[in-house]
């Protein structure tokens, strides 16, 4: 849970407006700055791409923060959009609130674009921001402006530069988002048989949503004559679980090597690296380089 209230004042709600928008891949035209806007926080353009063409599309962003009162954002506070965007030059209206818009200013702004005031309008309230910080690329803003949401929430954060989505086999869900908002739980599933002397065996390792999905993989593992022992992937998202579950299969991998298959060593291996996205703190340029710089010296044998 986001609390809004960290930011403690509307030129800072700008400043997060400004940083959130950027990395949402839209291009600041005029930053905020202090002093009488004439209606304009800030101005924002993006790239809108069809078929055969494309055009630039500029928004004009207001910013409200209100997190403090609570108050929902009302036709009062924003008056005379259409003016304002006729000023600025600008073809859509984004209100960037930390609470919520009223019903009367959702129908007023509704009425502009169906009658060809405006061309289009977007509301980013609180609960609208926070989902945002549920995607992938978004995990450094709530670092810098919302340091102890960010603790709270540990959103993703690809560790090498690129994403990597943990699928449910069954249904395809990305359950390391899902794992973000609680929305769904996922299991991962060991798939064990019994070797020489009873000893058993990871033949393969699976990951699916908690019911149905497991319940479907859980038939087709005993069809193939296997068990499925499970555990919660919510608990890796956890650092010390995280820790504990990774140094109890390196002992086991010291003490019984042949217990696991190479397709589950494998699998197990990625599995590790992809909730890390997840559980270990975000990396910068500099921990990526000391990264190559530790790969080329271990290559040369030293």
């Amino acid at each position: 849970m986001i609390d809004f209230k960290e930011i403690p004042d509307g030129d800072a709600w700008e400043a997060f407006c400004r940083d959130y928008l950027i990395a949402l891949g839209l291009v600041v035209e005029i930053p905020p700055a202090k002093g009488p806007d004439g209606g304009l926080d800030l101005l924002v353009r993006e790239q809108l791409k069809g078929a055969l063409a494309s055009r630039p599309f500029t928004w004009l962003v207001s910013c409200k923060h209100y997190a403090m009162s609570g108050k929902a954002v009302g036709n009062t506070d924003e008056v005379n959009i259409v003016d304002r965007l006729e000023q600025h030059k600008a073809d859509g209206f984004i209100g960037f609130y930390s609470t919520m818009a009223s019903a009367s200013l959702i129908t007023k702004l509704k009425e502009f674009r169906d009658n060809g005031r405006i061309e289009a309008y977007e509301i980013y309230d609180g609960t609208r921001i926070e989902n945002g910080f549920h995607d992938v690329g978004l995990s450094g803003v709530l670092l810098q402006h919302l340091p102890v949401s960010h603790t709270s929430l540990r959103p993703i954060h690809p560790l090498l530069g690129k994403y990597e989505p943990l699928h449910c086999e069954i249904c395809g869900k990305d359950l390391l988002k899902a794992s973000v908002t609680g929305e769904t739980k996922g299991n991962i599933i060991l798939a064990t048989r019994s070797g020489n002397d009873d000893e058993s065996i990871v033949e393969s390792v699976h990951f699916v949503c908690k019911g149905v999905c497991d319940r479907t993989l859980g038939d087709t593992l005993h069809k193939r004559g296997l068990l499925g022992g499970w555990d919660d992937i919510s608990d890796y998202c956890n650092p010390l679980i995280f820790m504990r579950r990774i140094t109890g299969y390196t002992n086991q991998m010291r003490n019984a090597p042949a217990s696991y298959s190479k397709t589950a060593h494998d699998r197990l291996i990625d599995f590790y690296i992809t909730v890390s996205q997840r559980t270990l703190r975000q990396t910068n340029a500099e921990d990526r380089q000391a990264l190559i710089d530790v790969m080329e010296i271990d290559e040369l044998g030293f």
